[in-house]
């Protein structure tokens, strides 16, 4: 036997050897709850053998422990911020507002008015229209300057709101009172019709020819 043969079979064992200690160490790290792992190192011939914790080493071997997981390091420094994210699907949402200004044509004389109020939405809308005069009050249930029989603004306060079904149109008749709205808080300037679900909304004063005009959506 030749020493290049002696060689090659060394080597061929030290692979094999390498192979059986690199899968029981594999083995041993899945199979230990403590994450702990024993051995028994032989100093003489430097061989290591991975052992339970309850397994003792031969009068030759020294005994050796050490953590498969090393202890927590600290906390790094904090990432640069991100980009802003895009807008949420609420950003276009409910509370849905309709202004229909002028509310009237500022003529001085009292003239009948109609409001139109369209639920698109294929369930019922919960709707308010508030009658406002030129500094903001609310006179639903105001009588209307120069009516005669008197009359009062419709509409709502506060929080109160009616339902209108899906595809219907709910109807306010109102008359536009007498008077310049910017000399009389008790006369209506602007009507805005609030809605938890998508509506259109219209008004149409006559003046001569019916002058039907679509009332604008208020941005967000």
């Amino acid at each position: 036997m030749n020493n290049t043969f002696v060689r090659w079979a060394g080597f061929v064992c030290l692979a094999f050897l390498a192979m059986v200690l690199i899968t029981a160490f594999t083995v041993r790290v899945a199979a230990s709850p403590t994450a702990v792992l024993d051995a028994c190192i032989n100093p003489g011939n430097g061989m290591m053998r991975l052992v339970d914790a309850s397994t003792a080493c031969h009068n030759n071997e020294t005994r050796v422990e050490w953590n498969v997981e090393g202890p927590q390091g600290p906390q790094g420094p904090q990432g640069p911020q991100g980009p802003q994210g895009p807008a949420g699907s609420s950003a276009g949402g409910p509370p849905f507002t309709w202004v229909c200004t002028p509310g009237n044509y500022n003529q001085a004389n009292n003239g009948n008015a109609e409001l139109d109020i369209f639920n698109g939405s294929g369930t019922t809308a919960n709707v308010a229209a508030h009658f406002l005069s030129v500094n903001g009050t609310n006179l639903a249930g105001a009588v209307v300057p120069g009516s005669n029989p008197a009359a009062t603004y419709p509409g709502q306060t506060g929080t109160t709101t009616v339902p209108l079904a899906s595809l219907n149109t709910m109807i306010l008749s109102y008359e536009t009172g007498a008077g310049t709205p910017a000399n009389d808080n008790n006369l209506m300037a602007t009507i805005t019709v609030v809605s938890d679900q998508p509506i259109v909304v219209g008004y149409n004063i006559p003046f001569g020819p019916p002058q039907a005009t679509p009332c604008s959506l208020l941005p967000k």
